[in-house]
């Protein structure tokens, strides 16, 4: 590695174990508060946040830094964590299932639910339509939200966890190929292009936590490839704490996890296998505190009381799944009408090549295919949403997988035997896990899908010392960026005017000294922590509707439940 490029390496790495150890502790110290009966729980914040802190001036001096430049990667740190909670403040989360139950589980364990004894809790009005998931799913985000929002009493700030997640997963790929004797040029466009990510992006102003599981995710590969080729402090304080962010977000987050290290155990045997035990202990350990540690509820609970880990995903002999109770969800509700009963293959198909759309909610029931490159202005529309639904990776996502492939193709004849068993493990090992799921076609239930057109481009930049080559992959690059940025572009324009016009509203409806009736509907938890922050007077008809109410800034256009209210002289 080049002299100029070891120190900037060094706080890439230790501002992402930094940030990454920050989320960690939050989710650990919410759990450690609600076990001593909430003893300090508005303190977690605040103690998380020094630790991390603590680690990282620690982990620079590990790292060999010395003088001011151990405070960069502290500085960097704080930077990033004040820049993440200004954007979380402006932006509101207009995500449906946010408002739904992600904002309830938060404003539940902030105030007076403890998932840790009471798992199996019962819950009535609004929230027993959420009760399921609200018991059932990974819980990491929503302990790091519930500590920021009972430190700060704003619960929007919780939001921060998006940002972050995403500038680790950017800081690290970037060290990672500064590591790998990138040129700086190389390594910036790869790690823009894999940061960003178009699940990620889309979610990054609410509570959803695809976009997180898909960053940290990038953030655990690439600290753990690094950490196996150098196993410096940093990178491997990463990869644990990465990994548990990974574990706790989602279930599929510890199902990708664990075909990630099948992969990387794979590649050890035949290419570094004195590393293989030690890396099979670090992988163990690992998943056995994320599981059992952080993870003890879902993963524990779900086992005692439901008597399988990944319930009600995957059901048990007394307790059957949602799909073996005929009630599958996302397959009645959320898939277009003509990929219902397809076959795998060809909703893969759909997330590759399909037109840009939001079906079965807007523009018609099904889902269309179309030639790559052939998107229209129209059809971006879908990213207005908050998780688009097909061709979620941007409208020309397939003309950049199959430019990608063919460059894959080409550097088959041209890599040695070790890069090319890398190339091909790497793409089997993406493909083998978005396959395990009908979900397939939504981007945002596999959101690795988008790594799959980068791996060729980073084996080109390391091996090729081809010009032509070289050029030709840096327009892929640059396409491929091109696409995420229009998929940004058009998520934070609609994203930024939504969230002026609630704020406009929020001001004049208090303005105007009246008190309103709500109905929120499903969103009702989340509408009265809304309205409350903004000091307005209301009264909450929870799922009762309003006839002729007035519609509150809430949901995107083609989404069913917005939010309405009327004053109360009105009636």
């Amino acid at each position: 590695m080049l002299e100029k490029n070891v120190s900037l390496t060094c706080i890439c790495w230790i501002a992402s174990a930094s940030v990454a150890a920050f989320l960690c502790f939050l989710q650990l110290g919410a759990m450690a508060s609600l076990a001593a009966g909430r003893a300090g729980f508005a303190l977690v914040a605040p103690m998380a946040l020094a630790a991390a802190l603590v680690i990282g001036y620690w982990l620079a001096r590990r790292e060999g830094l010395r003088g001011g430049t151990c405070w960069h990667p502290v500085g960097l740190t704080l930077a990033l964590l004040i820049g993440s909670l200004l954007l979380s403040a402006f932006f509101y989360d207009f995500s449906w299932d946010g408002q739904w139950y992600h904002q309830t589980a938060i404003i539940l364990i902030a105030q007076d639910w403890n998932p840790l004894s009471d798992p199996m809790r019962s819950f009535a009005g609004s929230q027993l339509h959420s009760q399921l998931w609200l018991r059932h799913y990974a819980k990491g985000p929503w302990y790091a939200a519930a500590t920021i929002f009972a430190t700060t009493g704003r619960i929007e700030l919780g939001k921060c966890m998006q940002w972050l997640i995403l500038m680790a997963a950017f800081l690290g790929t970037l060290a990672a190929c500064l590591g790998e004797g990138l040129r700086r040029s190389r390594a910036f466009g790869i790690a823009a292009v894999v940061a960003i990510n178009p699940v990620a992006i889309c979610e990054l102003t609410t509570f959803l936590v695809d976009g997180v599981m898909a960053s940290s995710l990038i953030l655990t590969v690439v600290a753990t490839v690094s950490a196996l080729r150098q196993p410096r402090p940093a990178a491997i304080a990463t990869a644990v704490a990465a990994s548990i962010i990974c574990i706790n977000s989602k279930f599929t987050g510890l199902i990708y996890l664990c075909f990630l290290f099948a992969a990387v155990g794979l590649w050890c045997l035949f290419e570094a296998r004195r590393s293989l035990a030690q890396f099979a202990y670090s992988a163990v350990g690992t998943l056995v505190l994320g599981v059992c540690l952080w993870g003890y509820n879902p993963y524990i609970t779900n086992t005692l009381h439901r008597h399988q880990p990944f319930y009600p995903i995957l059901g048990s002999a007394n307790y059957p799944s949602l799909a073996q109770q005929g009630n599958e969800l996302n397959e009645r509700w959320e898939t277009p009408k003509n990929m219902v009963g397809r076959n795998l293959a060809v909703r893969f198909a759909y997330s590759i090549f399909g037109r840009p759309g939001n079906q079965p909610y807007r523009e018609g029931k099904n889902a269309y295919l179309m030639w790559p490159f052939t998107a229209r202005p129209h059809d971006l529309y879908s990213y207005t949403f908050q998780d688009p639904r097909v061709a979620a990776l941007g409208p020309f996502f397939g003309g950049c997988f199959l430019l990608s492939f063919a460059l894959g193709a080409w550097l088959l004849f041209k890599l040695d035997s070790s890069s090319r068993w890398l190339l091909l493990l790497a793409s089997a090992t993406i493909v083998a896990s978005l396959l395990i799921s009908k979900v397939c076609w939504w981007p945002r239930y596999g959101p690795q899908l988008w790594l799959l057109s980068i791996i060729p481009m980073v084996l080109a930049f390391r091996e090729s010392s081809s010009r032509l080559r070289v050029r030709l992959t840096w327009g892929l690059l640059a396409l491929l960026l091109f696409n995420a940025i229009i998929v940004a572009a058009v998520r934070f324009n609609w994203e930024t005017r939504a969230s002026l016009t609630l704020r406009h509203q929020l001001r004049d409806l208090r303005n105007s000294g009246q008190e309103y009736e709500l109905s929120a509907g499903y969103f009702d938890d989340s509408a009265k922590e809304r309205l409350t922050e903004a000091h307005l007077r209301f009264r909450d008809l929870g799922l009762t509707k309003i006839p002729n109410g007035q519609e509150l800034e809430s949901v995107v256009e083609g989404y069913p439940g917005a939010i309405r209210y009327r004053a109360v002289s009105e009636k």
